[in-house]
Protein backbone atom coordinates (compact mmCIF):
# COMPACT_ATOMS: atom_id res chain seq x y z
CA UNK A 1 0.00 0.00 0.00
CA UNK A 2 1.51 3.31 -1.10
CA UNK A 3 -1.02 5.85 0.18
CA UNK A 4 0.55 8.20 2.71
CA UNK A 5 -1.00 10.68 5.08
CA UNK A 6 0.10 14.20 4.07
CA UNK A 7 3.47 15.26 5.55
CA UNK A 8 3.47 17.52 8.58
CA UNK A 9 6.32 19.78 7.37
CA UNK A 10 8.32 19.05 10.54
CA UNK A 11 5.54 20.34 12.83
CA UNK A 12 5.05 17.94 15.71
CA UNK A 13 1.46 16.86 16.27
CA UNK A 14 -0.10 14.51 18.81
CA UNK A 15 -3.07 12.39 17.85
CA UNK A 16 -5.16 10.40 20.32
CA UNK A 17 -6.80 7.27 18.95
CA UNK A 18 -9.55 5.62 20.98
CA UNK A 19 -10.20 1.94 20.28
CA UNK A 20 -13.32 0.27 21.67
CA UNK A 21 -12.95 -3.50 21.42
CA UNK A 22 -13.50 -6.93 22.95
CA UNK A 23 -11.19 -9.92 22.90
CA UNK A 24 -13.65 -12.53 21.64
CA UNK A 25 -14.60 -10.31 18.70
CA UNK A 26 -12.62 -11.26 15.56
CA UNK A 27 -13.49 -7.95 13.92
CA UNK A 28 -11.87 -6.13 16.84
CA UNK A 29 -8.58 -7.88 16.12
CA UNK A 30 -8.85 -7.19 12.40
CA UNK A 31 -9.51 -3.53 13.17
CA UNK A 32 -6.53 -3.27 15.50
CA UNK A 33 -4.14 -4.77 12.94
CA UNK A 34 -5.55 -2.59 10.15
CA UNK A 35 -5.05 0.43 12.37
CA UNK A 36 -1.42 -0.56 12.90
CA UNK A 37 -0.96 -0.80 9.12
CA UNK A 38 -2.57 2.61 8.66
CA UNK A 39 -0.31 4.20 11.26
CA UNK A 40 2.65 2.96 9.22
CA UNK A 41 1.56 5.40 6.51
CA UNK A 42 2.02 8.45 8.70
CA UNK A 43 4.83 10.77 7.68
CA UNK A 44 6.33 13.62 9.63
CA UNK A 45 6.89 14.05 13.35
CA UNK A 46 3.56 12.76 14.65
CA UNK A 47 3.03 11.13 18.03
CA UNK A 48 0.04 8.79 18.23
CA UNK A 49 -1.42 7.62 21.52
CA UNK A 50 -3.68 4.58 21.50
CA UNK A 51 -6.25 4.48 24.28
CA UNK A 52 -7.92 1.12 24.90
CA UNK A 53 -11.59 1.10 25.90
CA UNK A 54 -13.00 -2.27 27.03
CA UNK A 55 -16.52 -3.17 26.00
CA UNK A 56 -17.67 -6.71 26.71
CA UNK A 57 -20.10 -7.96 24.11
CA UNK A 58 -21.36 -10.82 26.28
CA UNK A 59 -22.54 -10.69 29.91
CA UNK A 60 -20.87 -12.83 32.53
CA UNK A 61 -22.14 -16.40 32.78
CA UNK A 62 -24.57 -17.04 35.60
CA UNK A 63 -23.63 -19.77 38.06
CA UNK A 64 -24.60 -23.24 36.80
CA UNK A 65 -25.57 -21.82 33.40
CA UNK A 66 -24.65 -23.84 30.33
CA UNK A 67 -21.50 -22.38 28.74
CA UNK A 68 -21.98 -20.59 25.44
CA UNK A 69 -19.76 -21.53 22.54
CA UNK A 70 -17.85 -19.07 20.41
CA UNK A 71 -19.77 -20.28 17.38
CA UNK A 72 -23.13 -19.51 19.05
CA UNK A 73 -21.82 -16.05 19.93
CA UNK A 74 -20.66 -15.49 16.34
CA UNK A 75 -24.01 -16.62 14.94
CA UNK A 76 -25.82 -14.06 17.11
CA UNK A 77 -23.70 -11.24 15.68
CA UNK A 78 -24.17 -12.12 12.01
CA UNK A 79 -26.79 -10.49 9.79
CA UNK A 80 -29.64 -12.66 8.49
CA UNK A 81 -28.61 -14.99 5.70
CA UNK A 82 -24.93 -15.18 6.69
CA UNK A 83 -23.88 -18.56 8.04
CA UNK A 84 -21.16 -19.17 10.61
CA UNK A 85 -19.01 -21.26 8.17
CA UNK A 86 -19.20 -18.48 5.56
CA UNK A 87 -18.32 -15.82 8.14
CA UNK A 88 -15.38 -17.84 9.47
CA UNK A 89 -14.09 -18.42 5.93
CA UNK A 90 -14.35 -14.69 5.15
CA UNK A 91 -12.65 -13.74 8.41
CA UNK A 92 -9.87 -16.25 7.79
CA UNK A 93 -9.20 -14.85 4.33
CA UNK A 94 -9.24 -11.26 5.57
CA UNK A 95 -6.93 -12.18 8.44
CA UNK A 96 -4.46 -13.97 6.20
CA UNK A 97 -3.86 -10.76 4.25
CA UNK A 98 -2.97 -9.03 7.53
CA UNK A 99 -0.78 -11.77 8.99
CA UNK A 100 -3.54 -13.13 11.25
CA UNK A 101 -3.96 -16.91 11.35
CA UNK A 102 -7.48 -17.53 12.62
CA UNK A 103 -8.14 -21.04 13.98
CA UNK A 104 -11.82 -21.03 14.81
CA UNK A 105 -11.84 -24.82 15.16
CA UNK A 106 -9.80 -24.42 18.35
CA UNK A 107 -12.42 -22.24 20.06
CA UNK A 108 -14.85 -23.93 22.43
CA UNK A 109 -16.73 -22.37 25.33
CA UNK A 110 -16.74 -18.59 25.21
CA UNK A 111 -14.43 -17.21 27.92
CA UNK A 112 -15.12 -14.17 30.06
CA UNK A 113 -13.00 -11.24 28.86
CA UNK A 114 -13.19 -9.30 32.13
CA UNK A 115 -9.73 -10.38 33.35
CA UNK A 116 -8.15 -9.74 29.95
CA UNK A 117 -9.53 -6.20 29.89
CA UNK A 118 -8.38 -5.62 33.47
CA UNK A 119 -4.87 -6.71 32.49
CA UNK A 120 -4.77 -4.29 29.56
CA UNK A 121 -5.95 -1.46 31.82
CA UNK A 122 -3.00 -2.17 34.14
CA UNK A 123 -0.58 -2.53 31.21
CA UNK A 124 -1.46 1.01 30.15
CA UNK A 125 0.46 2.28 33.19
CA UNK A 126 3.66 1.13 31.46
CA UNK A 127 2.56 1.91 27.92
CA UNK A 128 2.44 -1.78 27.02
CA UNK A 129 -1.32 -2.04 26.56
CA UNK A 130 -1.18 -2.30 22.74
CA UNK A 131 1.38 -5.12 22.88
CA UNK A 132 -0.51 -6.98 25.58
CA UNK A 133 -3.85 -6.58 23.78
CA UNK A 134 -2.39 -7.89 20.52
CA UNK A 135 -0.84 -10.85 22.35
CA UNK A 136 -4.19 -11.71 23.96
CA UNK A 137 -5.97 -11.61 20.60
CA UNK A 138 -3.32 -13.83 19.03
CA UNK A 139 -3.34 -16.32 21.91
CA UNK A 140 -7.11 -16.69 21.72
CA UNK A 141 -7.77 -16.77 17.99
CA UNK A 142 -4.62 -18.60 16.86
CA UNK A 143 -4.01 -21.00 19.75
CA UNK A 144 -7.44 -21.20 21.36
CA UNK A 145 -6.11 -20.59 24.88
CA UNK A 146 -8.42 -19.73 27.78
CA UNK A 147 -8.07 -15.96 28.07
CA UNK A 148 -10.42 -16.00 31.04
CA UNK A 149 -7.73 -17.67 33.16
CA UNK A 150 -5.58 -15.33 35.26
CA UNK A 151 -2.51 -17.59 35.14
CA UNK A 152 -2.73 -17.91 31.35
CA UNK A 153 -3.06 -14.14 31.01
CA UNK A 154 -0.07 -13.56 33.31
CA UNK A 155 2.03 -15.74 31.02
CA UNK A 156 0.86 -13.83 27.95
CA UNK A 157 1.68 -10.55 29.69
CA UNK A 158 5.19 -11.70 30.56
CA UNK A 159 5.85 -12.71 26.95
CA UNK A 160 4.58 -9.30 25.81
CA UNK A 161 7.11 -7.51 28.02
CA UNK A 162 4.94 -6.43 30.94
CA UNK A 163 6.87 -5.91 34.19
CA UNK A 164 6.74 -8.34 37.09
CA UNK A 165 5.35 -5.57 39.29
CA UNK A 166 2.26 -5.08 37.10
CA UNK A 167 1.81 -8.81 36.61
CA UNK A 168 1.95 -9.35 40.38
CA UNK A 169 -0.58 -6.56 40.89
CA UNK A 170 -2.83 -8.22 38.33
CA UNK A 171 -2.61 -11.63 39.97
CA UNK A 172 -2.77 -10.62 43.62
CA UNK A 173 -5.23 -7.69 43.65
CA UNK A 174 -8.44 -6.56 41.99
CA UNK A 175 -6.85 -3.39 40.65
CA UNK A 176 -8.55 -2.31 37.43
CA UNK A 177 -12.03 -3.63 38.23
CA UNK A 178 -13.56 -0.20 38.82
CA UNK A 179 -11.93 1.20 35.68
CA UNK A 180 -13.45 -1.61 33.62
CA UNK A 181 -16.97 -1.02 34.93
CA UNK A 182 -16.67 2.74 34.62
CA UNK A 183 -15.43 2.55 31.03
CA UNK A 184 -18.28 0.32 29.94
CA UNK A 185 -20.88 2.52 31.64
CA UNK A 186 -19.53 5.62 29.86
CA UNK A 187 -19.54 3.87 26.49
CA UNK A 188 -23.13 2.72 26.90
CA UNK A 189 -24.01 6.28 27.81
CA UNK A 190 -22.50 7.39 24.49
CA UNK A 191 -24.67 4.85 22.66
CA UNK A 192 -22.04 2.19 22.00
CA UNK A 193 -23.68 -1.17 21.44
CA UNK A 194 -21.12 -3.08 19.43
CA UNK A 195 -17.40 -3.34 18.67
CA UNK A 196 -15.03 -2.35 17.24
CA UNK A 197 -15.22 1.44 17.16
CA UNK A 198 -12.32 3.79 16.44
CA UNK A 199 -12.27 7.50 17.23
CA UNK A 200 -9.45 9.57 15.72
CA UNK A 201 -8.47 12.80 17.41
CA UNK A 202 -11.78 12.95 19.28
CA UNK A 203 -13.59 13.95 16.08
CA UNK A 204 -13.51 11.27 13.34
CA UNK A 205 -15.48 8.15 14.24
CA UNK A 206 -15.06 4.92 12.28
CA UNK A 207 -17.51 2.25 13.45
CA UNK A 208 -16.92 -1.39 12.57
CA UNK A 209 -14.03 -2.97 10.72
CA UNK A 210 -13.36 -1.45 7.32
CA UNK A 211 -9.95 -1.43 5.62
CA UNK A 212 -6.53 0.16 5.86
CA UNK A 213 -7.33 2.79 3.23
CA UNK A 214 -10.36 3.94 5.23
CA UNK A 215 -8.27 4.28 8.39
CA UNK A 216 -5.63 6.25 6.47
CA UNK A 217 -8.37 8.59 5.26
CA UNK A 218 -9.67 8.95 8.83
CA UNK A 219 -6.15 9.80 10.03
CA UNK A 220 -5.88 12.42 7.32
CA UNK A 221 -9.21 13.95 8.33
CA UNK A 222 -8.24 14.00 12.00
CA UNK A 223 -4.85 15.58 11.37
CA UNK A 224 -5.92 18.02 8.66
CA UNK A 225 -9.51 19.22 9.27
CA UNK A 226 -10.75 21.62 6.64
CA UNK A 227 -10.25 25.22 7.68
CA UNK A 228 -13.87 25.93 6.78
CA UNK A 229 -15.14 22.93 8.70
CA UNK A 230 -16.56 23.77 12.08
CA UNK A 231 -14.98 21.63 14.77
CA UNK A 232 -17.71 19.35 16.21
CA UNK A 233 -18.18 19.18 19.95
CA UNK A 234 -18.04 15.48 20.72
CA UNK A 235 -17.77 13.83 24.11
CA UNK A 236 -14.38 12.30 24.78
CA UNK A 237 -14.20 8.58 25.49
CA UNK A 238 -11.27 8.98 27.86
Amino acid sequence: MNTLVRPMHDVRRTLDIDLVADFTCPWSWLGMVQLTRALGNLSGDIETRLRWHPFRMTPEQRANASPRSFHDYLAERLPPGISVPFAEKSLTEAGRELGIDFHFEKLGALPSTAEAHRLVQLAADEGHHANVAAAIFRAYFERGVDIGDVDVLAGIAAEAGLSEIIIRTFRETRAGDSALAGSEDRLRGFGVRSVPNLLFGGRVLVPGTLNVATYVHALDQALFPSESEEEPQQPTLH
